[in-house]
């Protein structure tokens, strides 16, 4: 108490002194500065120290004194955690690589690690940080692009200039055809094509073979070399076209088009390393169409694929983008829905149940009146996701079980 009084008398002293007014303002300013120079320590300065320690630097450097008053202004402008959060989910999407997959671990790492502590976003270090990954990013991409562009170059010019020259001069010998071959092999191509390439290369040497043997039988026909380079560049180009196509079927159900479970599988890897950073939250709706054997038994299989199709396609056109479908099995389906409110995923299953149920499921001149059944399990509400998917499982054979044409959320709530 006796230190206070001193301090007190200090401060007063102080300001008199600086010809400035006692009013409380200049005096805890004087008050917090002499406490500072005198190293006094009390529970109000403690306090006061710990508030300090938890602003940014930028919040630091705004601080035009250390009180109470200008403190609170500093906090009062702040964006809520919450906020941040939000935000931060979307950014890491936001910046993914169109072509790059290297900086993919970067920009995940940047993301975790400010979410963990939000009111970083605005230092100048983070800011310098997400600038340095935005950066390459772009120049990574920008290199690869290019890579792949002059390596399709690479191919496509030698083999027209060579073939050009040969046929201008109406000349073309065998040697010189398996040549092609081996200039082909020793093209220096980036790694950022070795993958794709890797089929053209084996593709390129059989049709130079091909090519080969014709030559050989008949050297006068020559001449109609150019129409070779020409199919050879549309065998190219159908190559690249099966390529993507391939890619495609392995994760798209060739019957309902949506994904297969496999693709699901490596979708949900993605979406709950999301969950665990940001919190996001999601659910899993787990569907089965009902009497789907007695449609197969009455009206034929080719008939039940009209079914399983249709579903497919209602499901998808009532579904987000960012939102996921899968055939998970015969005639069982899995949405995975992202929330914001529980609400949300009860609007979301009823306008399902409202197109399936208020319609009829045409096939030639048969209608057929479907309905399905559903067990909902929402992830917040489990330790893992494979707990989760078990437990919608649970309720859809619940549901199946105690009449069908029900959908169970794991609130026992019934729809």
């Amino acid at each position: 108490m006796k230190e206070i009084n001193e301090l007190t008398k200090l401060t007063l002293k102080s300001l008199s002194e600086k010809n400035l007014d006692a009013t409380p303002e200049n005096y805890e300013k004087e008050f917090f500065s002499l406490a500072q120079k005198k190293n006094f320590v009390n529970d109000e300065i403690n306090e006061l120290q710990s508030v300090l320690t938890n602003l940014s630097k930028n919040d630091k450097k705004n601080l035009n004194s250390i009180t109470y008053k200008e403190i609170t202004k500093i906090l009062s402008k702040r964006v809520k955690d919450e906020d941040l959060k939000h935000f931060l989910k979307h950014l890491a999407y936001f910046m993914i690589p169109s072509l790059s997959s290297e900086i993919k671990t970067d920009i995940n790492n940047v993301c975790t690690d400010i979410s963990k502590s939000p009111n970083t976003l605005i230092d100048v270090d983070t800011i310098r940080r997400l600038r340095r990954v935005t950066t390459t990013r772009v120049n990574d991409d920008k290199r690869i692009f290019n890579e792949k562009n002059n390596d399709v170059k690479k191919l496509i010019s030698f083999l027209s200039e060579f073939l050009k020259k040969r046929v201008d001069e109406n000349r073309i010998t065998v040697d010189e055809i398996s040549n092609i071959r081996e200039e082909i092999k020793s093209l220096e191509l980036s790694e950022s094509s070795d993958k794709q390439v890797s089929k053209l290369y084996k593709k390129l040497t059989k049709l130079v073979d091909r090519f080969t043997l014709v030559v050989d039988k008949n050297s006068e026909n020559i001449a109609n070399s150019q129409d070779m380079s020409d199919k050879l560049y549309a065998q190219i180009e159908k190559l690249k076209h099966n390529l993507t196509k391939a890619e495609e079927e392995k994760s798209i159900d060739f019957l309902t088009k949506v994904l297969t479970r496999r693709a699901y599988s490596l979708e949900v890897e993605k979406i709950e390393k999301e969950y665990k950073a940001f919190g996001s939250n999601y659910a899993i709706v787990f569907l089965d169409i009902d009497h789907f054997k007695e449609v197969n038994d009455t009206y034929g299989h080719i008939c039940g694929d009209s079914v399983l199709a249709t579903f497919g396609s209602i499901l998808k056109k009532l579904t987000r983008n960012e939102d996921i479908i899968s055939r998970y099995g015969g005639e069982e389906f899995v949405c995975l829905i992202h929330y914001n409110n529980i609400l949300d995923i009860r609007n979301y299953v009823n306008r399902v149940k409202n197109i399936v149920g208020n319609n009829k499921f045409v096939f030639n001149d048969i209608k057929l009146n479907i309905n399905f059944s559903a067990g909902v399990a929402l992830r917040e509400n489990y330790s893992s996701y494979e707990n989760m998917i078990k437990e919608a499982d649970i309720l859809l054979y619940e549901a199946k079980s105690s009449g069908r044409g029900k959908i169970i959320f794991d609130n026992r709530e019934i729809l």
